[in-house]
């Protein structure tokens, strides 16, 4: 077993502002495998411990590490990724996200805080790469951020087609913003002036109480679904699947809440589908037993319901609660969690 430790750390200087990245890369027997800085131009303090623990995690998998002791300066990091905290910042989530899937892919890995004094060459990495604005140190994989998505980006179907823009994304260049005629209302500004007209509280019979948009308006809850296919084995089950097989899982997330936001909803339908489906990534086409905890605890689909609702639950901002996660191992057999 290939043991390291990975040390990173991410700083701003204006926060957010110009950031750097760095990390440092040691086997068991003291040999640096990989260290190195990153210079990114606008980022807070946050992202970029975050970004910092991101590239560490995909050097340690370059460098074939298989059992990784990360340390990280970060207290709110160490938390968030032990399970501690929640994950309420949007900027965050996919790159907790990130995190938590690289996690998955090392047979064993914790995470601890230290203190800066003993950070200190991942910090200097860091720090010599916005010296520098370029990156630095004998690294193994390169940054990079997030692939950007199509459908989040409606300017890639103006310039000419979508075969310019990846070609533009490529190379790192930024797209051009759409021209605006004189005088003319922003498409994304029209219909604001009569939003609260059209989302002004209830006045009926039962009077809604409440002040300005986040008013108590009963209780709703939303539900998404989404799926993930796998193979598992039940250890010590006495019946065929405690030999090897598959399912194609269906998942039903169900949050809750009782305050509207000013557009008259609970919570965005594609904020819970892009955190679900990244919660789900983490067992699509795998082995599930390999995939911890199920390396310790039965993939039943009791433990799945309960680890999946566990992971979901911290992604979600307070004003709204994971009221239950149910799974489907085939269409007439579901196993529900609540808490």
């Amino acid at each position: 077993m290939h043991e390291a430790t990975l040390n990173t750390d991410g700083g701003s200087r204006g926060n957010p502002g110009m950031a750097g990245l760095g990390f440092t890369l040691v086997s068991a027997a003291g040999e640096t495998l990989a260290a190195g800085g990153w210079c990114l131009a606008q980022a807070s303090n946050n992202v970029a411990e975050y970004s910092a623990l991101v590239w560490g995690l995909q050097n340690a998998l370059a460098a074939q590490v298989s059992s990784l002791e990360v340390l990280v300066d970060s207290e709110l990091i160490a938390r968030q990724m032990k399970g501690e905290y929640r994950v309420k910042s949007e900027d965050l989530k996919p790159l907790y996200m990130r995190a938590k899937a690289l996690f998955a892919r090392f047979s064993q890995v914790s995470i601890s805080h230290v203190y800066r004094a003993h950070n200190e060459q991942a910090d200097r990495y860091a720090n010599e790469a916005m010296d520098a604005r370029a990156p630095v140190g004998p690294y193994l994989v390169v940054w990079e951020e997030s692939p950007v998505q199509l459908f989040e980006r409606p300017e890639l179907h103006t310039m000419g087609g979508l075969d310019a823009a990846p070609a533009a994304l490529a190379q790192g260049e930024s797209l051009p913003a759409k021209a605006s005629k004189p005088d003319a209302m922003d498409p994304r500004d029209e219909g604001k002036a009569d939003i609260m007209e059209k989302n002004k509280p209830y006045v009926g019979p039962c009077r809604l109480s409440g002040q300005g948009f986040e008013y108590r308006g009963g209780h709703y809850q939303l539900s998404l679904r989404d799926h993930f296919d796998a193979a598992h084995t039940l250890v010590g089950y006495d019946g065929p699947c405690r030999y090897l097989h598959g399912h194609t899982w269906d998942v039903e997330a169900t949050i809750a809440g009782e305050f509207l936001d000013q557009v008259g909803m609970l919570y965005d339908f594609k904020t819970l589908k892009r955190d679900l489906h990244a919660v789900l990534e983490n067992f699509d086409h795998r082995y599930v037993n390999d995939v911890p905890p199920f390396d310790v605890i039965n993939p039943t689909a009791e433990n799945l319901a309960r680890v999946i609702f566990c992971e979901l639950e911290k992604t979600l901002p307070d004003k709204v609660y994971l009221q239950e996660v149910a799974v489907w191992e085939s269409p007439q057999a579901k196993v529900t969690y609540r808490p």
